[in-house]
């Protein structure tokens, strides 16, 4: 049984609070501390996770107990705070998208390298074994040639301009909030990188994209179409489509691991449950990755290429930071 990895969380916010919850189910990994802008709002959380409360950022990093650092922050923040994270000797989970732009990435992955310590980034749907299993299924031939891919991540919440998704320089928007699962997702089955890509998106009064949609070209053999927002109700289907049939999952973000191949009139359903959270899942990769090594699922070239993607979307449909 390996060792419990030592965590620290730099936010507490609410995906912090997602994170903290779900490491409690993970076989190797618990909470050693908390890092907040006020020490009343570390304090807090720690009462309900625990763990030591720490009233700055620097304090955590400073932190001799913390072996690995979650950052749960706002896009803008990833850059800078991992770099500080890696200069005090932690390992790195960062929420994705890992920073603003590919070549912030590029400099995060230098550095965790040259540190010799680990940096992965926070997709976490990745780590249900549903799509896994869903993503080897259209790679082993069930639907024959892929030929079309669909995606839509959308949620409705209350627009605040103090949220970070609402703030352009926070790199907030939904492209870069929800819309990097379905490139995530895309390039994933496509397992290439696309030659072209477009998008159009709706601008909220903040600035940024509070809507979008977006069509991946993967070399004129396998197209990719997408569609994410923050003030939308929708599904959350995917579908994977080939000349001899199509999976479907109902939703690989946060659903229950459900989902059906369709060869012609016949439907063959499959549910692959997990005995732990997404959250949990990638806690217990990383403490994998820190005691024995080895290649992560979303690996660098992963993110470098999704966030390549997501700086091509949005100069296409013209958003800036």
């Amino acid at each position: 049984m390996l060792e419990p990895l030592r965590w620290g969380i730099l936010g507490t916010g609410k995906i912090a609070n997602r994170f903290a919850d779900e490491l409690r189910q993970a076989q190797a990994g618990v909470l050693a501390a908390t890092g907040s802008r006020t020490l009343d709002s570390a304090s807090s959380f720690a009462a309900q996770y625990g763990g030591q409360a720490h009233g700055s950022y620097e304090q955590l990093l400073a932190d001799p107990t913390v072996e690995a650092v979650y950052i749960s922050l706002p896009n803008a923040l990833h850059y800078p705070w991992t770099l500080l994270a890696l200069q005090a000797g932690k390992h790195v989970l960062c929420e994705k998208p890992m920073a603003a732009k590919a070549s912030e990435a590029e400099e995060m992955f230098e550095a965790a390298d040259k540190a010799g310590l680990r940096l992965a980034e926070a997709f976490m749907y990745r780590h249900h074994p549903a799509v896994g299993q869903m993503l080897r299924t259209a790679h082993e031939g069930a639907v024959g040639q892929i030929r079309l891919i669909r995606a839509n991540f959308t949620f409705h919440r209350q627009a605040t301009l103090e949220d970070g998704r609402y703030q352009t320089k926070l790199a907030g928007g939904s492209l870069m909030d929800v819309g990097c699962y379905c490139v995530n997702f895309s390039r994933a089955v496509a397992q290439a990188e696309p030659s072209e890509v477009h998008a159009a998106a709706h601008r909220h009064e903040s600035g940024v994209d509070d809507y979008a949609a977006g069509v991946l070209n993967f070399n004129g053999q396998i197209l990719a179409s997408f569609t994410c927002g923050m003030t939308v109700e929708s599904n959350r289907q995917t579908l994977i489509a080939g000349d001899e049939g199509y999976l479907m999952m109902p939703d690989p973000w946060q659903g229950d691991g459900s989902y059906s191949l369709f060869r012609g009139e016949e439907e063959q359903k499959f549910c692959v449950p997990s005995d732990r959270g997404r959250f949990a899942l990638e806690a217990d990769e990383m403490a994998h990755l820190v005691r024995e090594g080895g290649e992560q699922i979303v690996t660098p070239a992963d993110t470098l290429g999704n966030l390549q993607v997501l700086d091509d979307l949005r100069s296409d449909a013209g958003l800036g930071y």
